[in-house]
């Protein structure tokens, strides 16, 4: 059995309604850009769709440490995977590295400083 028309908008409206309160809290954060990709971008939404975003930020800490602090500051309501890269490491990565080239070209730029 598919998942549900239903189902499938009740969960496009969860994960839009936890992007509309995290967008905020994350430009707090003093980020460059915020690049929405997946299915919640795409309007694809399954039973498993969650938030995916390329954050752009300078900042001198290591991944992880980044990772931590966005994670522990936004304390997610929903699936989020977040990947923070230092502006540096994204215009390095954004010609030649795949994962940032689809989410350029498949996801949207919902902030920009």
């Amino acid at each position: 059995m598919g998942f549900k028309i239903g189902l499938a908008e009740k969960r496009k409206e969860r994960l839009e309604r936890e992007l509309n309160r995290l967008v905020p809290e994350i430009i707090r954060l003093g980020v460059e850009k915020i690049i929405l990709f997946g299915s919640l971008s795409s309007n694809e939404i399954h039973k498993a769709s969650d938030i995916d975003l390329v954050v752009v930020q300078k900042t001198k800490k290591r991944f992880l440490e980044r990772l931590d602090e966005f994670y522990n500051y936004l304390k997610p309501n929903v699936a989020v995977d977040i990947f923070v890269y230092t502006p540096e490491e994204f215009n390095g990565m954004k010609d030649r590295n795949s994962f940032i080239k689809y989410a350029l070209n498949k996801g949207r730029i919902i902030y920009e400083k």
